[in-house]
Order: C-alpha cells, then structure tokens, then sequence
C-alpha cells in the first residue's frame, strides 16, 4: 500500500472547452482534489483566454493552460518544459495522465521522477495509431505506466501491449454530474426543442459520433413519425456532411444543428429529449468511442438512450433497462429501437436515474483513490 500526498493531472481536453477526456478530467479532478491536493495541466484549445480565466478562478485547485503558438514545434517544447519544471518542482505522489499528448510524456516525467506513481486513463482513439513512430512512442509510453484506467472494457480491448505483471490494469467507468439537476437555467434565449419524438446527440459533430448514421436512418423513422426531429449539440467539426446528406435525403426540416452550448444549459436540453442517440462508428479509421459520458448525463434526467454495438457504448448502456444497444448501420434497429423507447417511456425512465447515480462523480473518484493507494 502506498499513501498519496499531491497528484499531478495532466489532461489533453479541460473545460470550459468541449470534450468528454476534459468534462472526465474537470469531475474527475474537482472530487480527488476535496480529499487530496491536485495540480492540473492541460490545454485551452476552442475557447478564449477570457472564458478561461473565468472558468479557473472559480474552482480550488491550481490549473496551468499550456499556450499554443503558432509554429508547432515552440507549442510542444514550452509544454514538456512546464511538465519537466512542475515534475521536478513539486513532491507529487501520483501523476495522471488522460488524453492522448499527455500519454506520451510519460517517459519523461519517469526519466525526472522515478519514484511517482503515473497512471494513465485510456479512453478509445489514443490508442489507434497507424504511423510506426507515433505507435512506437505511445507503446513506450503505456509501458512506462505503472497503473492503466479504461474507462470501458472496449477502450482495455484496444490497448496494443501485453500488461506487465507490475501494471494494474483495470476498468473504472466515466461518471455523471449528479450536480447537473441542479442548474439553474440563467440564458435570455434558451435553446426550445421540437419533434414527437424529439431526438437528441450531445458530442461533436464529427464522424466518429456517428450522427451520420442517424441520418441515414431518418426517411424510415420520418415515416413512423412525420412529426421527428434530430437535434445536433456540439461542436460543428463536421457538420456540411451531415447538412448535405440531410438535404440528400429531404429531411433536412427534421435536423437542426445548434452547435456547442455551455454546461448550464444541458439542464434544459435533456429536459425536452425523448431519447438521446449515440450511434457512434465502429469501422472509423484511427478512432473510437471509449464510453459516452452523455449517456449518463441524460439519464440522469430520464432520458434512455440508444447506442451502438461493439463500441465502449455498450458499457454505457444496460441494454433494454436504460437503453437499446443496435447496429449503427442497420436503420432496421435503428427505427424498432426508437419505437421501443418511444412507445413504452416508463420501462426505462427509472432505471435510467438509478444507473446514472450508481456513475456519480463521488463513487468512480473514490475508485480511483483506492486504486492509488493499493499496490
């Protein structure tokens, strides 16, 4: 057993940027640090110096924002400096280590510091790798490891080393925001929703989140319910595909893409959802979907979900308690699981919430810390 004094988080994605590595890193962070004092590292990428500052000042643990400069290779060498000074600087005990650049500076936080304890929380696409170097590096990498998270045992099926007997290798969850049921909605214009039934994908829009795939299946879904409506939350990183295929298909009048929205107002988003979709692909090159904490967070409003098959998703999902697991690409499952949790709304609504408390921040924190503490 070994005891922890200060924890070194080093994360890839932080709000109030978009991302689920950094809506796990913040939750994970926020209940280690009321047990234990923790130091964030971590990068502001799609969000202003302003928003950030803001954001920093209002939560009470220190966080460093890595700059981004204009030529790449000024960008990564002032970070691994700021890593190699705050490694060597500071008595850590542990070092956390989520997202795909901070795996990779694995090695050299062991080359200054031996003795700290580094544990890496392995999502999904961080561990696709097809270029020889890069694999190379992240191999090294995950062996330098002393304990290795999955947040889903799809995301542990993925990791492209044998573990050493030393390496703890073990599976913890995301969690949910059970303080999300508590926001108070606080905008002038507040997003409405529409649609019977009304559809919801929180995520960017890209095409590992698969909201391609519901698309594809909306003709059939319109002609169940003429009345449906697809409504896109999240970054619109690739949203003409998705505007094209819809428009392709005549049923554009039945997508709406809002764009990323803040914390506060998620409250008022799955209120108004009948179902949420995640139909994430699982034949995209270089990419997976680790978990899908949007999931937990809708139903958490009582909000079932359907999900895809042989993703991380099918951790996220109790299939037909909280949800319906289905082939992405088979609008056959597609439609009969949306008829399912649309028609029979009760037979998921409070199982829904109870496997979504059973995720609460303080429960899966509280794995983590045992985790450190245990050899």
């Amino acid at each position: 057993m070994r005891d922890y004094n200060k924890i070194l988080f080093i994360s890839s994605e932080f709000p109030p940027g978009p991302g689920g590595i950094g809506n796990h890193a913040w939750n994970l962070v926020r209940n280690l640090n009321s047990i234990v004092p923790v130091d964030v590292l971590t990068i502001s990428d799609y969000v202003s110096i302003r928003d950030s500052e803001s954001f920093d000042q209002k939560e009470k643990f220190n966080i460093y924002r890595f700059k981004r400069f204009s030529i790449s290779i000024i960008t990564y060498t002032h970070r691994i400096f700021h890593i190699i000074n705050y490694v060597r600087q500071k008595q850590y005990s542990h070092c956390i280590l989520s997202g795909f650049f901070s795996l990779l500076m694995c090695p050299i936080i062991h080359l200054i510091n031996k003795k700290i304890i580094k544990i890496g929380v392995l999502h999904g696409s961080e561990l696709i790798q097809s270029k020889f170097l890069v694999r190379f590096i992240l191999i090294k990498s995950l062996r330098c490891l002393d304990k290795i998270i999955s947040v889903s045992h799809y995301t542990q099926s993925l990791i492209p080393i044998k573990t050493t007997v030393r390496q703890k290798n073990i599976v913890i969850p995301n969690g949910v925001n059970k303080e999300l049921r508590n926001y108070q909605l606080n905008i002038n214009n507040p997003i409405i929703l529409s649609g019977k039934p009304c559809l919801l994908t929180v995520g960017s829009i890209t095409h590992r989140k698969g909201q391609i795939n519901l698309i594809n299946a909306l003709p059939a879904v319109k002609s169940k319910y003429p009345n449906v409506h697809y409504h896109c939350i999240g970054l619109p990183l690739e949203e003409q595909d998705l505007l094209d295929l819809a428009k392709k298909l005549n049923v554009s009048q039945n997508v709406t893409i809002h764009g990323f929205i803040n914390n506060n107002e998620l409250v008022n988003i799955y209120n108004q959802a009948d179902i949420l979709i995640m139909l994430s692909q699982n034949k995209i090159r270089s990419s997976a979907e680790g978990f899908g904490i949007t999931i937990l967070e809708a139903n958490l409003f009582g909000v079932p979900a359907l999900g895809s098959l042989n993703t991380g998703i099918e951790d996220a999902i109790v299939n037909s308690k909280t949800g319906i697991l289905v082939d992405p690409y088979s609008t056959k499952e597609i439609v009969e699981g949306i008829e399912l949790l649309y028609e029979m709304p009760d037979k998921f609504t409070t199982q829904t919430v109870k496997w979504a408390l059973d995720h609460s921040w303080d429960k899966i924190a509280n794995k983590y810390l045992k985790v450190m503490i245990n050899e």
